[in-house]
């Protein structure tokens, strides 16, 4: 599906190299959830069916013994192995038919089960249950018209339990008994169904989001790429061509004669040149001019592409250099989360007025501290620190990374620095004047409006 195109025009290099396409901790617990439900089903199902196996063989007359007990086991265990089998839902609906020991695994004791209910009196009515639910377990898993096909089948096998049963033992069911037996029994063909084919269906709708989601990180970052590639083109594309014409007509004028003329061209090739380079480190380097509200725009937009919720509050700030540091800041923490808290749900960017500055703390959750932290700050400016969420991209000498930008901002008297809090990890910069102070503005306000 194409995502459109946002309102505003982005810088480039704003993102990592690697899409943010971590698997989200929700789907994981979703997952476990469907899971445990489909579980605690089949066990609850084949304890009920044990005990109605009981109540009715007593009320048919017959005596306990071991037909009974083995029937009770093979329920038992036709219950646990639903259980073991409801895992392959995980491949999601359709995913195909069991592997022979998975079917056999699923069949073999329910199936026995259904058998030998059929010689014991009273086992007319929940023998062909436990069957009924290994059917449904086996729908989910195969599609379309062999889908149908298993449910019918599960249909027919339990009504013909019901007749074979009554046939075989000679215990026939009253007219009165059978119109109680049958509303239950209905209820168990309808309910069964219900209860996985939707947790199924529950499960896949979650799976399909979590793939959505992961295309939108993935396509902005693509976007991403893409700006930087036609930045990086127009800054090299119109120098190169130039260079190449200079050099060209400098070639010429040598073989013509005019050295002086040449030597020009070539002077001029030089200065071409070292302004290409120039403007390349810049584009590379992050030099350029940033611009807060589209860096705290993007942001929001990956971030919340990735899984996580945003939520931003800030004051208004009017000189250009410290918007220029704030944006900074607020990429490099962007792309810290990115990078290495995988299980970040939740981020807030927080840019506030104090009495000695201003001060923008961004807070991310999904990390933990190493082993004997104290909870301290992790950077103090000698260079990128380690630790979830922290890593700079790179060393001190590269200029980039959370090292880099501590120089920046301590060049005009702030700090970068970072801490855990409570299974958090807060970035906070800071610098010691408010050039420019406006109101507060509340979480709602879209990031992409310009400040005025």
């Amino acid at each position: 599906m194409s995502q459109p195109e946002p309102s505003v025009s982005r810088p480039s290099g704003q993102l990592p190299s690697t899409a943010p396409g971590r698997p989200v901790r929700g789907v994981q617990v979703t997952w476990w959830y469907t899971y445990i439900s489909m579980v605690l089903f089949a066990v609850f199902m084949a304890f009920i069916t044990a005990t109605m196996l009981l109540f009715f063989h007593l009320e048919a007359g017959g005596r306990p013994g071991w037909p009974l007990v083995v029937a009770a086991v093979l329920v038992a265990i036709g219950g646990l192995t639903q259980s073991i089998c409801s895992w392959l839902v995980r491949n999601g609906m359709g995913a195909g038919w069991p592997r022979p020991w998975a079917t056999v695994l699923l069949l073999a004791p329910a199936g026995l089960a259904w058998v030998l209910t059929l010689w014991l009196p009273g086992g007319a009515f929940p023998g062909g249950i436990s069957l009924w639910i290994a059917a449904n377990i086996l729908a989910i898993l195969v599609h379309g018209v062999t889908r149908r096909l298993v449910i019918a089948v599960g249909i027919a096998l339990i009504a013909v339990h019901w007749w074979a049963g009554q046939l075989i033992t000679g215990v026939v069911v009253p007219s009165e008994a059978a119109a109680q037996q049958m509303p239950p029994l209905v209820f168990f063909i309808i309910f069964v169904p219900a209860v996985f084919l939707f947790s199924a269906w529950w499960w896949n709708i979650v799976v399909e989001l979590d793939v959505a989601r992961r295309d939108a990180a993935q396509l902005a970052v693509a976007r991403e790429r893409l700006r930087f590639a036609s930045d990086l083109h127009d800054i090299q594309g119109h120098h190169l061509q130039v260079i190449a014409l200079k050099a060209e007509l400098a070639e010429r004028l040598m073989g013509a004669g005019q050295p002086d003329a040449a030597a020009a061209n070539i002077h001029e090739v030089r200065t071409i040149a070292r302004t290409a380079l120039e403007e390349t480190r810049s584009l590379v380097r992050n030099l350029r001019e940033v611009s807060l509200e589209e860096e705290i725009a993007n942001a929001k937009d990956v971030l919340e592409a990735s899984g996580a919720t945003v939520t931003i509050r800030g004051v208004l700030v009017e000189d250009p250099a410290v918007r220029t540091l704030l944006g900074l800041a607020v990429r490099e923490g962007a792309t810290n989360i990115l990078r290495h808290a995988a299980a970040a749900t939740k981020v807030s960017i927080t840019l506030e007025a104090i009495d000695d500055g201003l001060r923008l703390a961004m807070v991310n959750d999904g990390v933990e501290a190493p082993a004997g932290h104290d909870g301290n700050d992790v950077n103090d400016g000698a260079g990128a620190p380690d630790g979830p969420g922290v890593r700079g991209v790179g060393g001190p000498a590269s200029g980039t990374g959370l090292s880099g930008l501590n120089r920046r901002f301590a060049s005009s008297g702030g700090s970068v620095t970072g801490r855990y809090d409570d299974g958090a990890f807060v970035l906070e910069a800071r610098l010691p004047a408010v050039p420019g102070r406006g109101h507060s503005q509340s979480s709602t306000v879209h990031p992409k409006e310009p400040t005025p």
